[in-house]
């Protein structure tokens, strides 16, 4: 049975939003929730101030933040540093709404291309990006720590200026 909190996230609205100082707290939560090396609150609470090269946007839930992703922008390329759903509302298609609602405001930016790199296990997150139309460019040998050693991380681009199912 989904928790309180868990039934605010499945109820919630279906639109994104730019995240506010009063989402890191959430936002680090999720985070630790759903990854081996979650990123601290203070790091989290910098992006959404607004005054770090990161931006970041949230899902909001019923009044509850469900999902967030956190990229950069430098000159016309984007960079996605985290995207992470709450557990209860992952593979029901937030992941994939929320990444397309940003992907459209790097292209509304003018940002030509977005990066991003995964873990090489990551079936689910390697799914989404190929069905929106990334592509793996490279790997990074044992980026990753994890329980159980180290992972190689994928790297993987899209050009912003087509359709997003272009090279699906």
């Amino acid at each position: 049975m989904a928790s309180p909190r868990q039934d605010r996230c499945l109820s919630g609205p279906g639109t994104s939003r730019a995240a506010t100082a009063d989402d890191a707290a959430r936002m680090h939560d999720i985070d630790a929730q759903t990854s081996q090396q979650p990123r601290s609150e203070k790091s989290y609470a910098a992006c959404c101030r607004g005054g770090s090269a990161e931006r970041a946007l949230v899902w909001p839930g019923d009044g509850e933040v469900c999902g967030f992703v956190v990229y950069s922008a430098v000159l016309d390329q984007a960079s996605i540093h985290n995207i992470a759903i709450c557990p209860a509302l992952q593979r029901q298609g937030v992941g994939r709404a929320l990444l397309g609602d940003c992907l459209a405001t790097m292209r509304r930016a003018g940002l030509k291309t977005c990066l991003l790199e995964v873990r090489a296990s990551n079936a689910a997150a390697l799914g989404l990006y190929r069905d929106l139309g990334f592509a793996v460019d490279g790997r990074r040998r044992n980026y990753y720590r994890g329980p159980s050693g180290r992972e190689d991380a994928l790297l993987m681009s899209l050009a912003l200026g087509g359709n997003l199912y272009e090279r699906a």
